[in-house]
């Protein structure tokens, strides 16, 4: 199974500006590619088994991780780049996957016993056939392979070289492809539908299903989560049960495709006409403490182990706070809420406060654009005009906009004025309690008006 597009493997027919003729992509025999004993990454030695050898000493752990990926995907996805030398290829770039797939395909020339045994055992359990044939870059010029190395190798020179995703990016990779979560949502699913005898008719497609329930924004629509890398319901069971029934019933009889779903955009299409369809979960219908990992009855896993204590709030916005739906008009309030999460209270008190007020503000103002409500221009007015529309619309009740009501009327500790005080007074300075107050009692609010 090669995954490499048709137009990689003819030569191009052009010059580029620098003289070089571009080289082609080929098929060619693992056999034929010489693990390279002078790699850069432990320098020279006198075979390719010590080569070898050498890649499992400095880099045992991941070389067994890489090992295991081919073995279950059955391809390597980065073509190696290799040069001519006498009838075989030195390999350049992709020692590491060219090293694993020789050992996959013979075992025996593993370097220790374990080693071969381990190996030995990957490839019977492979999920499919070992490659034998890979495509590969082949370049004749040296001076050409060592700048493709220094460009890919040496750190991101200024741009010039390949640059390292931040948190940030990898954490957008994870919500767009469901990759990389820590949970197998699609396996979960499976579970508690296989519980609940309500499979679809066919298989379901798990990699369209992770990438459906890529984050807890779609997780959270259709009534499951996965936050502290643990897979629960966070609405009534049945409710759940149905919708997850349905849309893996669309993805397996192909109703629904990747095509569907290739970006965040799609799946919200898709989402929002099952929500159409009254398929999902409601509000009304979220579990009061989905805390616990539940099966299908809504029992703990682990009915005879105590719940873990909630953890310290260190932050403004807890660790364990729900989830929101974020859309693409939030992203700024999402960098605020993703900074609250994780500045401490105890350490920056005056930054929290500050962006504890922003946050308000903004998410307000959000509100309010999203259901043109007609609000007058003061903060603690369009608080009231969005807590009563929040509570007209059975969002809130009534004891909560009382609640509301009282923050934003009365001149307490905890009220919008004091808010207001944080920011522009000299001496009324911030309290780390009074920090966690604000958000026990503003909490729900923020969410609510958040996921609308």
């Amino acid at each position: 199974m090669l995954h490499t597009p048709q137009n990689f493997r003819a030569y191009c027919s052009h010059v580029n500006r620098a003289g070089v003729v571009p080289m082609p992509y080929q098929d060619l025999e693992v056999s034929d590619l010489l693990v390279n004993q002078a790699n850069d990454r432990h320098g020279e030695l006198g075979s390719e088994d010590l080569a070898i050898a050498e890649l499992f000493r400095l880099h045992d752990a991941q070389m067994r991780n890489l090992a295991a990926d081919i073995a279950e995907v059955g391809t390597i996805y980065d073509p190696p780049l290799v040069m001519p030398t006498d009838d075989r290829f030195i390999v350049f770039d992709g020692n590491r996957r060219i090293t694993c797939l020789k050992l996959l395909l013979n075992p025996e020339r593993a370097p220790t016993a374990e080693l071969r045994d381990y190996f030995a055992r990957l490839a019977e359990e492979a999920t499919d056939q070992i490659p034998a044939l890979i495509t590969c870059q082949i370049e004749h010029d040296r001076n050409i392979i060592d700048a493709i190395l220094y460009r890919r190798h040496t750190g991101s020179q200024r741009g010039v070289g390949q640059l390292s995703w931040n948190d940030r990016a990898k954490l957008n990779f994870v919500e767009r492809t469901g990759q990389g979560g820590g949970v197998n949502v699609a396996a979960e699913v499976e579970r508690i539908l296989t519980e609940a005898e309500r499979l679809p008719d066919g298989a379901i497609p798990w990699s369209t299903l992770t990438r459906l329930l890529s984050s807890e924004e779609f997780r959270n629509r259709a009534g499951i989560s996965t936050a502290g890398r643990r897979f629960r319901l966070t609405h009534e069971p049945d409710v759940v049960i149905n919708a997850l029934h349905r849309i893996t019933t669309d993805l397996a009889s192909q109703t629904i495709t990747l095509g569907n779903l290739w970006n965040n955009a799609g799946k919200r299409t898709y989402l929002n006409s099952l929500q159409d369809e009254g398929i999902l979960p409601t509000e009304n219908e979220r579990l009061p403490n989905p805390a616990n990992p539940v099966n299908i009855n809504g029992a703990g896993r682990n009915p005879g182990r105590p719940p873990r204590p909630r953890p310290p709030q260190t932050s403004f916005v807890p660790s364990d706070a729900p989830h929101i739906q974020w859309i693409a008009n939030q992203q700024r309030i999402r960098a605020i809420w993703e900074e609250l999460q994780s500045l401490q209270l105890r350490s920056h008190p005056n930054a929290v406060s500050a962006l504890m007020r922003i946050l308000l503000e903004l998410s307000v103002e959000n509100y309010i654009a999203q259901h043109n409500l007609d609000a007058p221009d003061n903060l603690s007015r369009r608080v009231g005009a969005v807590s009563r529309h929040l509570r007209d619309n059975e969002i809130i009740d009534q004891a909560y906009f009382d609640e509301i009501e009282r923050i934003r009327l009365n001149d307490q500790l905890i009220s919008i004025a004091s808010m207001q005080r944080y920011i522009h007074s000299p001496e009324f300075a911030p309290m780390e309690h009074e920090l966690r107050t604000y958000w026990i009692r503003l909490g729900r609010f923020l969410v609510a008006i958040l996921n609308r």
